[in-house]
């Protein structure tokens, strides 16, 4: 049975912080509401801004950079938090701040935050699912950001290394639950806590929750919402993104390659196409599926105990799934032409004309590599 649900009960002026956490359906909840911007305010719901989330505002808030790659991070703005706040006390209704980043603030900064806040005036939201669903989706993000290892080599390094590589501590900073929920429970009190359970079976559900968070009408969420986000890469596409990260010194930053053309190419693949229905998929082993139930198995322990506010069954978070006995990072042979085609696109629309000559030949024979 679902765990109790309760409401937020925030006062006129306060704050509902959504902190993610990372590839949690965050992406989704907030083109919602960037999409029903308009019309929020006279539903007594303020989403404020012009983009999909609140990045620059959690840099703000945190007083830090943002992001898997720090140097191309835009600085915070140290104003930026306190105008946010200032116009959410201002606004006759509840203001929804989301942003993933939140979840990575240390003990010391969301204190910060939440002393800016009053805790009195904001209630706290973390978004979860399966983690064992989270383990593709996360290591398909630090491939986005130039990382030039293959899954099954993460995964390694992530659930089995002692020594982990600098991506791999930033997703348990990112993914370790049960102290992210504990941390924010501690400052704000665990009633101004809800864990929102997201249920990959039903794709409607978090509209929903955040309906009732909010206090909105039943589908309102649901109107004007993208019908298409962030979806993920195919077999084929990771392999071919990995192999120009790998061909560029991705790892390194992509100091030789500007961020808006890498960024482009992602965006060409991912929004540029549509992959063929027989397309392979990524593949986690079952040996990291197992371990993945353990650790959340631990996380749903901790959480139900920590008697936060939960939306949702909190053993969806911790169920195991059945995956192949054996996945090995073995190139791949067979890449769709579309693919490599709305990849080069996208980079011409982000202007690969600003990269030096031998930089966009070496792509292309990754390319063609890939396709022969």
């Amino acid at each position: 049975m679902p765990d109790e649900v309760k409401e937020s009960h925030l006062p006129q002026g306060g704050i509902l912080l959504h902190i993610g956490v990372h590839k949690t359906g965050t992406t989704t909840i907030q083109d919602a509401f960037a999409q029903n911007r308009a019309a929020l305010p006279e539903l007594g719901i303020s989403y404020p801004g012009t983009g999909q989330a609140h990045r620059l505002i959690a840099s703000s808030a945190m007083n830090r950079r943002l992001g898997w790659r720090p140097g191309g991070s835009p600085p915070p703005e140290p104003k930026l938090w306190h105008q946010f706040v200032q116009d959410a006390q201002k606004f006759p209704g509840i203001t929804v701040c989301s942003s993933e980043f939140f979840a990575e603030s240390t003990s010391q900064e969301a204190q910060r935050i939440i002393d800016r806040v009053g805790k009195n005036n904001v209630h706290v939201v973390i978004t979860l699912r399966n983690f064992a669903k989270i383990l593709p989706s996360a290591w398909q993000q630090i491939l986005k950001s130039g990382y030039e290892f293959g899954y099954i080599h993460w995964l390694n390094n992530v659930l089995g290394s002692d020594e982990l590589e600098p991506k791999s501590k930033v997703f348990w900073t990112r993914h370790r639950h049960d102290e992210v929920v504990a941390r924010w429970a501690n400052i704000v009190g665990k009633e101004r806590v809800t864990v929102v359970v997201v249920d990959d079976n039903d794709r409607e559900s978090i509209f929903r929750d955040f309906e009732g968070l909010t206090g909105l009408p039943a589908g309102t969420l649901v109107k004007n919402r993208s019908t298409s986000l962030n979806r993920s890469l195919t077999l084929a596409e990771a392999e071919l993104l990995r192999r120009i990260n790998s061909a560029v010194g991705g790892g390194k930053g992509w100091k030789p390659y500007s961020n808006a053309v890498h960024d482009g190419l992602v965006k060409g693949m991912v929004e540029g196409r549509v992959p063929d229905a027989g397309e392979a998929k990524l593949q986690t082993p079952q040996w990291a599926l197992d371990r993945a139930a353990e650790y959340a198995a631990a996380y749903v322990e901790a959480i139900r105990e920590s008697g936060v506010n939960v939306i949702g069954d909190l053993n969806h978070l911790s169920t195991r799934l059945t995956g192949p006995v054996e996945v090995t990072d073995t190139d791949v042979t067979d890449l769709p032409i579309s693919a490599a085609v709305a990849a080069i696109l996208g980079m011409l629309g982000s202007g690969e004309e600003k990269t030096p000559p031998s930089l966009r030949t070496r792509v292309r024979a990754q390319l063609r590599k890939a396709k022969n």
